[in-house]
């Protein structure tokens, strides 16, 4: 398994090692690094609880298509986010999953540190928070990350049997995701392989995101409020819970089914839609006492793709609302520069 260099610009003695480095050493109080300023922390009269979001089953696909396409239609529109249940995805293979997951994280210090690094197109990276070198405050969570483009390369950093899981669990994640496209182009009018012509040779980032306990969980974030910056994320979780969506002023405590996965539709897609489809902004709350893991799926397009309002979609009546721009300097600024709130807004047209 090959081995990355950490970011040239720092020195490898004074790396962040993690949080869960920091709790395993006993930590009572957080560090202030991690304490996130009053504007950002979770403000509780601004918290809706126990939301149960729009639930797209994908049985219903075969039964009456027109009305699966909108449903999950309304639900992109108006939410931009939504759960997904019989997937066909294996629950052992999910389960088996996580189960893999726990045991990267369960590595040696030493033997993680091998593979952190701030950059993102690399096969295998680990990194605490989000960009912990351009980061004043930073986040409550410790990720891997596995890269890759449309030509399926090997889950490296999965151990023994569950790498093969790993691949399995890869090739139905991006099935459903090819699936749920083809849905969404229809929504629009269009040829049901539209928005994946657009994305030219798709590419997948496979992020895993561990939020061991918080001695202060009022103080700090596992994740800042963000859209993402791809094209569709699909998200496993435990049971924990923490994530939470914006709508207005307010955020939504997220209700999660057993078993379901959590699909948002991030800013690229937004971006095609002329702003149909939305992308949504969401955060992670920390507990004191429980560990989360989420095993999240980000299909984006080819990093060479130039994304804009799709032209079948812009007229006199409907002019385009973002500009167009280069996928991959889209997602480097979301990584050195925006880090949080909605990236889409970025490129939005005044």
């Amino acid at each position: 398994m090959p081995s990355f260099v950490a970011n040239a610009n720092q020195q490898t003695d004074v790396l962040p090692k993690g949080v869960k480095a920091l709790m395993d050493n006993g930590l009572v109080t957080i560090p202030g690094r991690y304490v996130k300023p009053p504007s950002h922390r979770a403000v509780k009269h601004l918290i809706v609880p126990g939301v149960e979001i729009p639930v797209i089953d994908m049985a219903a696909l075969e039964s009456d298509r027109e009305k699966f396409v909108q449903t999950l239609c309304k639900a992109s529109s108006e939410w931009g986010i939504f759960q997904v249940i019989n997937h066909g995805i294996p629950v052992a293979t999910m389960q088996g999953m996580v189960h893999g997951v726990l045991e990267l994280f369960d590595l040696p210090i030493e033997e993680k540190m091998k593979y952190y690094t701030e950059e993102v197109f690399v096969p295998v990276r680990y990194c605490t928070s989000m960009t912990p070198s351009q980061e004043t405050h930073m986040e409550w969570h410790d990720h891997f990350q596995h890269y890759f483009s449309s030509g399926f390369h090997e889950i490296a950093w999965f151990l023994g049997y569950c790498r093969r899981l790993a691949s399995s669990y890869v090739s139905s994640v991006r099935h459903l995701s090819q699936t749920l496209m083809s849905a969404l182009s229809e929504g629009l009018g269009l040829d049901s392989n539209c928005l994946a012509k657009s994305f030219g040779d798709s590419e997948m980032i496979l992020r895993s995101n561990y939020y061991p306990p918080c001695p202060n969980p009022d103080l700090a974030l596992g994740m800042n409020g963000h859209t993402d910056s791809g094209g569709l994320t699909i998200l496993f979780e435990d049971q924990v819970g923490g994530l939470q969506a914006r709508k207005g002023d307010l955020w939504y405590d997220l209700k999660p089914i057993k078993n379901a996965f959590i699909v948002n539709i991030a800013d690229q897609l937004e971006i095609l839609s002329n702003g149909k489809y939305k992308s949504i902004e969401h955060r992670v709350l920390v507990q004191p006492d429980q560990t989360r893991l989420s095993i999240v799926a980000f299909c984006n397009p080819s990093r060479d793709a130039v994304i804009g309002p799709l032209p079948e979609l812009i007229d006199e009546q409907n002019p385009p609302l973002y500009k167009s721009t280069l996928y991959q300097e889209h997602i480097t600024n979301v990584y050195t520069k925006y880090l949080d709130g909605k990236h889409s807004q970025k490129l939005q047209i005044n």
